[in-house]
């Protein structure tokens, strides 16, 4: 089952797409995108995705100059799972966790950088994470900072794609490939009604999205040695606040 969540130029949230492949294959997520392009979606600037090849490769050529935003959550899964043991898993999900708590692109950046240079020091395989995903990861910098939680996170993907699985468990085995994408397209439908209640982004917010003068990602020249030594320093007082919390 795959599914695919937009916010329009006014600020509202959408169904974009609902179906059933057989894999994740670049060709399925190919004719998945297409139909969507098909059906009115145009002027993307950003997708907010997994890092599955195939979806990447299909995405650069269905919505050709749109950014990529990996979800930021996936990237920390993927960090911790090549970190061994659990001990080493929690410390390195509380290094990743920092870094997108920054304010603005270029501590946010730097935060970025000395994680991994801390990974590197004791879980090199964990610091390869972030390395190949840099291109990605930091891609809603660019984009008003009002919007830069929702855009990072995508929860609104997350909790409906839980809510299709919980019915489908309830269900068990489906008669048709039909009859699943009904259940599915019914619960899609309950979200969308949901949805038209409230902006996902105001009509303020949006604003910010158009406006040519905005400055966008870093601002100004950045001395980065200096604001990398500093984000450590953030990252380890961060890390230790938590020893003491656990140990108290």
């Amino acid at each position: 089952m795959v599914t695919a969540i937009g916010c329009d130029a006014g600020g509202w949230r959408r169904v974009l797409g609902v179906d059933v492949v057989d894999t994740e294959s670049y060709d399925s997520w190919l004719a998945f995108l297409r139909a969507i392009r098909s059906r009115g979606a145009a002027g993307v600037r950003l997708v907010v995705s997994d890092a599955h090849p195939g979806l990447v490769r299909a995405l650069g050529e269905v919505f050709q100059g749109a950014a990529r935003q990996r979800r930021a959550v996936h990237l920390m899964r993927d960090r911790m799972r090549e970190a061994g043991s659990w001990q080493l898993r929690r410390r390195v999900g509380r290094v990743v966790s920092q870094v997108f708590r920054g304010r603005d692109a270029a501590t946010v950046t730097a935060m970025y950088h000395a994680a991994r240079g801390m990974l590197e020091g004791c879980r090199p395989r964990a610091a390869a994470v972030p390395e190949e995903a840099e291109p990605d990861a930091p891609a809603y910098l660019d984009f008003p900072q009002a919007h830069w939680k929702r855009l990072r996170t995508n929860n609104v993907q997350e909790r409906t794609n839980r809510e299709i699985k919980r019915r489908s468990r309830v269900v068990q085995v489906f008669p048709s490939t039909g009859s699943l994408v009904r259940l599915a397209g019914a619960v899609m439908c309950e979200q969308d009604e949901m949805w038209q209640e409230s902006r996902y982004f105001s009509e303020a917010k949006m604003g910010e999205l158009y406006d040519e003068g905005r400055t966008r990602g870093i601002d100004g020249t950045v001395d980065w040695a200096r604001l990398e030594a500093e984000a450590r320093k953030m990252i380890e007082s961060g890390l230790e606040l938590a020893d003491r919390t656990e140990a108290a």
